[in-house]
């Protein structure tokens, strides 16, 4: 096989791996996706969909990441907006609580994988 043809299949499976690791990382720490998504701007829930396939190629029904604005609402991080005209489309905006809060549990988390990388470089 010609060495160049080599490189890019190679190159395909670590890409192809990195993106298995990525999406299932993705889905299990869905909730931090969302809050990191949302966290500076009112977006619905389709719209949440859309930034996460765009950004990540992943795929993530908006059932699921209802049921997550849905938890967060009920918590008092976000509240409820909507567009003159288009009273259907529900956009979540973070409160100001929200945002402290969405910004320490993004904090914690980032340090979380801080530590478990650190841990894998030993």
């Amino acid at each position: 096989m010609d060495p160049e043809n080599e490189k890019h299949i190679t190159q395909a499976r670590e890409s192809d791996s990195q993106n298995v690791y990525i999406e299932d990382i993705l889905k299990k720490h869905l909730n931090v996706a969302v809050l990191s998504t949302i966290r500076n701007n009112s977006m619905s829930g389709q719209d949440i969909a859309k930034e996460l396939f765009f950004k990540h190629r992943v795929y993530i029904s908006p059932s699921a990441i209802y049921s997550i604005l849905y938890a967060l609402k009920d918590q008092n991080l976000l509240e409820i907006d909507t567009v003159k005209g288009d009273l259907r489309t529900k956009y979540y905006v973070p409160t100001e609580i929200g945002k402290q809060i969405i910004d320490i549990r993004l904090r914690e988390f980032k340090e979380a994988l801080e530590y478990f990388i650190i841990w894998i470089d030993e």
